[in-house]
Formats: C-alpha cells, structure tokens, sequence
C-alpha cells in the first residue's frame, strides 16, 4: 500500500471512530431524556390524606372556628414534590365535589391551604385552621348545625393546585391536580373519644388532561 493510501485509511478510520463516538454520545443523551421523562411521569405521585378523616371544629362567639390537618407524602426516592396554589372547598352530600364547575359556588365553605413541599420518601403535616362568620363564609343552615355542636357526616374535601414534581433544578412538570377526600366527619372536639380511633381519610387523585 502507498503512503497516500495508507494516509487515506487512517483518515477513514477516524472519521468512523468520530462517528461511531457521535453516535454513542446521541444515545446517551437520549437514554437521559427517556429516563428523566420515566421519572417525571412515573405511577408515583404526592400522597394525601387528612388526618382521622375529620374536620374539627369549636365555638368562639360569634364565629365557628374549623381545623383540619393535611398528610402530604412522597413516595418517590428521586424526586422532590410541590402542591401549591390550593383551594380547597367543602361539599356536603347533597353536592357532587367532581361534577362541580363552580365549586366557589356550590361549596359550603372554602379553606385556602398553604403551600406543600416535601422531599423524597419524606411526610409532611399541614395544619389549617380558619375562623367562619355566619352568612359571610358559611350559610346559615350549616353553620348553625356546626355552632349548635352537631356534625356532618360523609362531606368531601376537593383541593384544586398545582402538583410540580422536581427532577432537576432546570427540569420541572407542573399539572393542574384535583384530589377528592371523601367521608369526612365534619363537627366536634379533635380531643373527644369518639375521634381516637378513626382512621385518616386518603385522598383520590384526578389530574387534568393536557
């Protein structure tokens, strides 16, 4: 073989190799993307529940005051969760909390929870109290029951935010999310017996279609 053509295939060669190392390093890249995506759209999701399935309540002349508390959990080893933005109304039974298109509306009081952040395989308590003035936040037909020390059962929190799950500092999914926490005990002292052994009420999940 001549110098010329021996030069020839050495340049062939590293052209192939360049490719070849192109080619690998696209791959890579790709394999990246597809995983963050996996991770990003991966089954788990932040987790909620509110506390022995109840909203307690007391009375402080003139005004009812509510508390509840709220069990965000993240199940995932990889990626930090955000709730943020969140409404939250109360319906009773009488009222569809999914069917609802104005829930402002048909809801029988509204609590505005404060912003959840919660790392990787970690739980985080929110608690909410507010105090509710008849006829200006509540109507009167609830709130009267409520003051008189009576309870609601079977009511269903709806909580409409924004759930962002984190990957990375610069790759974030945000998605409008829904969860409905049904069978709610609604009335009555946290402390009383009667609540110590119920349950926490877990919250379902609806996220909106893009």
């Amino acid at each position: 073989m001549t110098a010329d053509g021996e030069e020839k295939s050495k340049f062939r060669w590293l052209d192939a190799a360049r490719y070849a190392v192109a080619a690998a390093v696209t791959v890579l890249i790709m394999v990246v993307i597809v995983n963050a995506v996996k991770v990003v759209l991966r089954p788990d999701s932040l987790q909620l529940s509110v506390d022995k399935g109840s909203i307690f309540t007391a009375q402080y002349p003139p005004q009812l005051t509510m508390e509840l508390k709220l069990r965000a959990q993240n199940p995932s080893g990889r990626v930090r969760m955000y709730y943020v933005g969140v409404t939250g109304y109360l319906f009773d039974n009488t009222t569809s909390a999914s069917a609802s298109l104005d829930p402002a509306y048909d809801s029988v009081v509204i609590f505005k929870p404060k912003d959840m952040a919660v790392v990787q395989q970690e739980a985080l308590d929110c608690s909410l109290g507010m105090k509710v003035v008849r006829e200006k936040q509540m109507d009167p037909s609830h709130f009267d029951v409520l003051y008189n020390g009576s309870s609601f059962s079977d009511m269903t929190l709806r909580l409409d935010g924004d759930l962002i799950t984190e990957v990375t500092s610069e790759l974030n999914m945000t998605r409008r999310t829904t969860y409905y926490c049904e069978e709610l005990l609604v009335g009555g002292n946290g402390d009383d017996e009667a609540f110590k052994y119920r349950q926490d009420a877990i919250c379902k999940q609806r996220r909106a279609s893009n």
